[in-house]
């Protein structure tokens, strides 16, 4: 009686039964670690989000202050070519008045160029004659005729150009 058909089928039943409560068992494990998994997912997808969305918005600041700098590099940058084009007219006007003070020294009284604003109209044979009777401060160390007093005059000129 033992092995009757029904104890049999009884025997595999439980067996069966045993099983699956195993099987629920284990399945059940598995979904809480997977409830965990995905609860510490949701923590770590906001933490993603929230350094994104920082992220946009220190992007946007960033912009706004290489414009901001930008513009300010451009101020500075035209007050620059400003000073440079101011020092270039200082520049060659202390050329042009260091070549009337050579002009003076040498007893050479005629007038210069035109192009220096200070001067009026010269005719076309006055500017031939000026270019021609131009001395230069390497001629005047050619002469032996200076004074001493002109003599440092000249090499003042010389060391400023």
């Amino acid at each position: 009686m033992i092995y009757s058909p029904e104890n049999i089928l009884n025997f595999i039943i439980l067996v069966m039964l045993f099983v699956m409560i195993v099987y629920c068992i284990i399945l059940n494990r598995r979904l809480k670690a997977f409830r965990n998994i995905k609860q510490e997912m949701n923590v770590i997808i906001n933490q993603l989000n929230a350094s994104t969305s920082h992220a946009q918005q220190s992007i946007i600041e960033l912009r706004n202050v290489v414009s901001e700098e930008g513009q300010k590099l451009d101020q500075k940058l035209r007050k620059a070519s400003e000073m440079a084009d101011e020092l270039d007219m200082i520049n060659e006007t202390g050329s042009n008045l260091a070549d009337r003070i050579e002009q003076g020294l040498t007893g050479n009284k005629k007038k210069q160029n035109t192009n220096s604003p200070q001067q009026g109209n010269i005719s076309s044979a006055e500017k031939a004659d000026i270019s021609n009777e131009k001395i230069s401060l390497s001629d005047l160390d050619n002469e032996e005729s200076n004074a001493g007093g002109d003599d440092s005059l000249l090499e003042s000129l010389r060391n400023v150009r």
